[in-house]
């Protein structure tokens, strides 16, 4: 798996679980709530019934996503194991608007859609192992091996630097 699709693929579940917890997972009174006690509601409205806690959770697994692709290989387990912890965080919460009453079959779906997540983010967790670091910073323009690296010596010659010094060799002789 490569990088792009690591985290494309955490971006595409944070939505999935963006638009399943946008929907009714309670069927009631406007005034019943998801959230967890002692939170005030930023809205009376009967159809925005969305849990604070699962849309939480969806932000930080969309953000660790992100961040996953700046990251060194430690950081991206690090992170990656955040965005784990946050779809069990939503799974809890799915779990506890299942047992609510008036609770709607939305919150079942959230709760495997929680599972799925959390499977996927642990192997994308194990896959970012295998992804490349890019050697854009590199200090030298040596390629491994034999072979030509284009953009490693594209990136010396920007530093200034000769990648070639056989080439500075033909002017000293015409001095």
């Amino acid at each position: 798996m490569t990088k792009s699709r690591g985290v494309l693929l955490v971006l595409i579940l944070a939505g999935a679980l963006w638009a399943i917890s946008l929907a009714s997972w309670q069927a009631g009174v406007a005034g019943d709530s998801l959230g967890p006690a002692g939170v005030a509601d930023v809205s009376e409205d009967a159809s925005s019934q969305a849990s604070p806690v699962a849309t939480a959770c969806v932000a930080i697994i969309a953000v660790t996503g992100l961040l996953s692709a700046m990251l060194g290989k430690i950081g991206r387990f690090v992170v990656l194991g955040f965005a784990a912890l946050a779809a069990i965080g939503y799974g809890m919460t799915a779990l506890q608007s299942v047992s609510s009453p008036g609770a709607t079959a939305w919150p079942i779906v959230a709760l495997f859609a929680a599972a799925i997540a959390f499977i996927v983010i642990v192997y994308i967790a194990f896959a970012s192992a295998r992804w490349a670091n890019s050697n854009r910073y590199a200090r030298t323009a040596e390629a491994a091996g034999d072979e030509f690296d284009s953009a490693a010596t594209w990136d010396a010659l920007s530093r200034g630097d000769d990648p070639d010094p056989t080439a500075g060799g033909a002017d000293d002789e015409s001095k």
